[in-house]
C-alpha cells in the first residue's frame, strides 16, 4: 500500500523509479560527477585542520546539487535518506537492494573498523523540523552497525549563512560555534563526521574541534558532496558553493 501511495523516487530528478535500482535518466549525470579515482579530499584544496581526513563521492554540482538542495529546502527529507544509501555503497562499497520498493544497503561492518560512532553535523536552525546530514547518516548507522549520536554536537550559535564568505570569514563564523553535549559518549570515540556538502572544510573543521576537545581520540568526515576549486581558495574573496 506504501509503495502505491508514496512510490519510491531518484533523490535527484523525481523520477518515479518503484522497484528500480538506478535512476536511467540520471545515472550518466552522476557518473560524470563522481570524484575519481579516489573520494578523500586533498588538504590543499580543503581546510580539514582538526580532522583525520574528509571525503565525498561526488561533485557538488548538477543533479547532485538540485537533489541536496531539495532536501535541504523542499520538505524532501527521503531523498537525504536515499543519499546515505548511496554513501553506503560509494565510500564503504556496500551493496544496495530494493525490497517492496524501498532502497536498503546491506550490512558491512568490516567497513566500521576505523570507526566507532556516527555523529551528524548540527542542522543550522530549527525551522526545517528535521536535519539532512542526520537523515544521511541513517543508512550508514544501518550498515555499519554503528551508533548514530544525532545530538552529541550542538550549535552554542547560529552565526552567518556560510554561503558568500571567504575563507577567513567562514573560519572566523565556523569558530566556537559548536559544542560536544555529552562529552563522555564521545570521549576516547573515533567518529566519523557526516555532512551534505564539504566546501571548505571549516564546518567540519569546527565541529571536529568541538569533539576532540570534548576527548573524542579521532574524528574522518564524510559528506555526500564537495565543492572542488580550481586553485586553492584565498583568504579574502567571497566563495558562492550555490553558484552553477
Amino acid at each position: 500500500v506504501r509503495q502505491l501511495l508514496y512510490p519510491r523516487e531518484c533523490p535527484f530528478c523525481g523520477r518515479v523509479l518503484g522497484d528500480v535500482r538506478d535512476c536511467p535518466d540520471c545515472a550518466e549525470q552522476l557518473e560524470a560527477l563522481r570524484r575519481k579515482p579516489g573520494i578523500r579530499l586533498d588538504p590543499a584544496q580543503h581546510y580539514i585542520s582538526n580532522l583525520a581526513g574528509a571525503a565525498a563521492p561526488y561533485r557538488y554540482s548538477g543533479c547532485v546539487r538540485r537533489g541536496i538542495l531539495n532536501a535541504k529546502y523542499q520538505g524532501k527529507p527521503w531523498r537525504a535518506v536515499e543519499m546515505g544509501n548511496r554513501l553506503v555503497q560509494l565510500a564503504f562499497g556496500g551493496e544496495l537492494t530494493v525490497q517492496y520498493g524501498e532502497l536498503l544497503p546491506q550490512p558491512v561492518p568490516w567497513a566500521a573498523i576505523g570507526y566507532d560512532l556516527i555523529v551528524p553535523v548540527p542542522a543550522s536552525g530549527k525551522r526545517r523540523g528535521y536535519n539532512v546530514p542526520e537523515r544521511m547518516a541513517q543508512p550508514l548507522a544501518h550498515a555499519l552497525s554503528l551508533p548514530l549520536l544525532p545530538k552529541a554536537l550542538c550549535r552554542v550559535r547560529a552565526g552567518r549563512h556560510q554561503a558568500g564568505l571567504s575563507l577567513d570569514e567562514r573560519l572566523a563564523n565556523a569558530a566556537g560555534a559548536f559544542r560536544a553535549q555529552e562529552p563522555e559518549l564521545v570521549e576516547g570515540k573515533r567518529v566519523l563526521l557526516v555532512d551534505d556538502v564539504i566546501t571548505t572544510g571549516t564546518t567540519a573543521a569546527a565541529c571536529a574541534q568541538a569533539l576532540l576537545h570534548a576527548g573524542a581520540d579521532s574524528v574522518f568526515a564524510l559528506a555526500f558532496a564537495t565543492v572542488e576549486f580550481g586553485a586553492p581558495p584565498d583568504d579574502t574573496t567571497p566563495i558562492h558553493e550555490d553558484d552553477e
